[in-house]
């Protein structure tokens, strides 16, 4: 071979690889980097494990429905439901992944550690089960919750604790975090100015495994008609039964009904057993819905995870954060600015736990998110009409 046709098949082998790279770097210019901070560890580690079936369902079906040539790409960060372990991990992913877009965290006391590192860096988080007022009273621009926030959860159970149950007597029963301050707070105050009393306003710390003293003092108080709870399904569980057992709430042969906002997911009143019985509570998803995103969502949970699978409000919301990024891409988002911009024109999106329609603080305002039910004897859930 001549030295000018060497020369010339260099030149075309340098050109090829260009192209090699320039089609490399144009197919990664076409993926979404997200990255979701759940609590793979600790006490709400059952968060995570939900929260990942709910996503790798909800990148399936994305991927089916077409993202405008984009591929999402998903990255996990244990986050650990407490603030220092969710402040640590964020910074980890700005700095290693640099997401367009994070999803989390389910703790308000983990979302509300976050927020100010990633409004700093401008890049918009997508929560979907944290209740804390701040996170969207905090003049955050980069923050969209499609959570029911506490005040908007304890304004309805306060009403309906009031016009259904006639209850005009309430004990209050909650961790002592901001979201189970904030949800028994912001019952309290409503139910206070309808001309309910509150006989006791009892916190525990997360570490509290025996509820026997707490179901003791309650016990004491004498009659009371609702009994507010906000906590952890582990903590709940023992909570529940120990009040059974000091035969204060109806699943224990008292008068009390026990009530509560969003925090337990699907399969507590098993974990419960009869002790759940008359539990009301707001639930964010309700598997019973004939809506047909329901109905598809449900069909391709149980094909994916087992047909005797029922999908918890966790699925659902982690799966409910995929669809929304997704709409969002289809509208043009492809960075951290746009992800912003059309999330904040977002009205009116069909999700399989309701309707989105995001405020000026980035809070989903549609009061659809929010189901009511009442665990009956059989341990299965009664659907109330309450609106």
């Amino acid at each position: 071979m001549t030295a000018k046709r060497v020369a010339s098949a260099r030149l075309l082998a340098g050109l090829g690889c260009a192209l090699c790279f320039a089609t490399a770097a144009a197919a990664q210019d076409k993926t979404i980097k997200i990255a979701a901070l759940i609590p793979v560890s600790g006490p709400g580690s059952y968060f995570g494990a939900q929260d990942r079936q709910g996503y790798e369902l909800g990148l399936e079906q994305a991927a089916k429905a077409g993202l405008n040539g984009y591929k999402i790409d998903l990255h996990v960060e244990d986050s650990a439901c407490a603030p220092l372990p969710a402040t640590q991990a964020v910074k980890r992913v700005l700095d290693e992944y640099q997401p367009d877009l994070v999803f989390g965290e389910e703790c308000s006391d983990a979302s509300l550690a976050i927020m100010p590192t990633l409004e700093a860096a401008q890049i918009p988080l997508l929560n979907a089960g944290s209740t804390a007022d701040q996170l969207t009273n905090s003049g955050y621009r980069y923050v969209f919750r499609i959570f029911p926030t506490a005040s908007q959860q304890g304004n309805s159970l306060a009403r309906h604790a009031s016009a259904e149950l006639k209850a005009k007597s309430a004990v209050l029963l909650y961790e002592k975090t901001n979201a189970g301050i904030d949800n028994a707070t912001l019952f309290a105050k409503p139910f206070e100015a309808s001309g309910g009393k509150i006989l006791a306003n009892i916190d525990y710390d997360r570490s509290v495994n025996d509820f026997t003293a707490i179901a003791t003092r309650v016990a004491g108080l004498g009659a009371i008609d609702v009994i507010p709870s906000f906590g952890l399904e582990g903590q709940a569980v023992k909570l529940t039964q120990a009040l059974a057992q000091a035969g204060v709430v109806k699943g224990g042969g008292g008068k009390a009904i026990q009530i509560g906002s969003i925090w337990l997911p699907y399969g507590f009143d098993e974990k419960a057993g009869k002790a759940a019985t008359g539990y009301i509570r707001i639930v964010q998803f309700d598997p019973n819905d004939t809506r047909p995103v329901v109905r598809d969502f449900e069909q391709a949970f149980k094909a994916k995870y087992g047909a005797d699978k029922v999908p918890t409000h966790i699925n659902a919301h982690s799966y409910d954060q995929i669809l929304l990024a997704a709409e969002a891409i289809r509208r043009g988002a492809h960075d951290a600015k746009s992800f912003r911009d059309t999330f904040a024109q977002m009205k009116g999106i069909e999700v399989t736990t309701g309707t989105i329609d995001f405020g000026p603080t980035g809070q989903n305002e549609n009061p659809s998110v929010m189901h009511y039910v009442e665990t009956t004897p059989e341990l299965t859930w009664n659907h109330l009409d309450w609106k």
